[in-house]
């Protein structure tokens, strides 16, 4: 969120939020940007905030 409209690759967030790497996090990044729609999103399956970039990350808007 430090940098409004720029493109946070799947293998940088798990560092950005959990520290230096100890194994591979992008399953658990999946798992919890899934669940973030759950509780976020009024219909999960089309979401409007977080949105994947398939294969690429996660752009984050203001």
């Amino acid at each position: 969120m430090t940098s409004p409209g720029r493109l946070v690759p799947q293998e940088d967030l798990p560092r950005e939020v959990w520290g230096p790497p100890q194994g591979d996090r992008t399953p658990c990044v999946r798992v919890y940007m899934a669940r973030l729609r759950r509780k976020l999103e009024a219909d999960p399956s089309r979401p409007r905030h977080p949105v994947t970039e398939p294969g690429t990350g996660y752009p984050f808007e203001t």
